[in-house]
């Protein structure tokens, strides 16, 4: 009975965050969406300089090439935000996988389980037990300061922080370079 209360909690609990969020905080694809070459998706801010640095940071431990982006200010990131009732909310990066659509903590775990070198496969996979609500708590004081951190890209005091690769990387990486 315990275990049944406990389980409650935590449904209760995803509850209430995803209406503090506003939006789904994960869920299943419509059966309408294919993933580009059978990709892993990755959502981000791309005006945010941290956001930047991060997809820099994907496709350096990404040898595989399993991830592809969108910038959710793009129209395909906007496509899919609209697909999974996030049509507004850039509040979290997006990850949409085989399995379907995750964010905030369970997203960047998702994603670290599938880079090189093997210590962060072993963290994403290792961090994912933990309560996604104790995890999400941290996420959400990095992802509501990301722009103070290290600022937006039209701040243009932050060079190192766009994105590092030529042309033909990203056009193989991006979804939508022109949007």
């Amino acid at each position: 009975e315990s275990i049944m209360r406990f389980a409650l909690l935590l449904a209760l609990c995803q509850e209430q965050a995803a209406a503090l969020v506003g939006s789904p905080l994960s869920g299943k694809m419509p059966a309408s969406f294919l993933r580009p070459s059978e990709k892993n998706v990755i959502l981000y801010d791309g005006v945010c300089n941290m956001c930047n640095r991060w997809v820099n940071f994907v496709i350096d431990n990404d040898p595989d090439c399993i991830f592809c982006f969108a910038s959710m200010q793009s129209r395909a990131g906007r496509e899919i935000l609209d697909a999974i009732g996030r049509s507004d909310d850039l509040s979290s990066f997006v990850l949409v996988d085989d399995e379907g659509f995750w964010t905030q903590s369970t997203a960047a775990l998702r994603v670290a389980a599938g880079l090189s070198p093997a210590v962060l496969r072993t963290a994403g996979v290792a961090l994912q037990p933990i309560p996604y609500f104790l995890r999400d708590g941290l996420y959400r004081v990095v992802a509501d300061n990301r722009y103070s951190i290290l600022g937006r890209v039209a701040d243009g005091d932050t060079p190192s922080c766009q994105l590092k690769y030529d042309y033909a990387t990203l056009r193989e990486r991006m979804l939508d370079l022109d949007g």
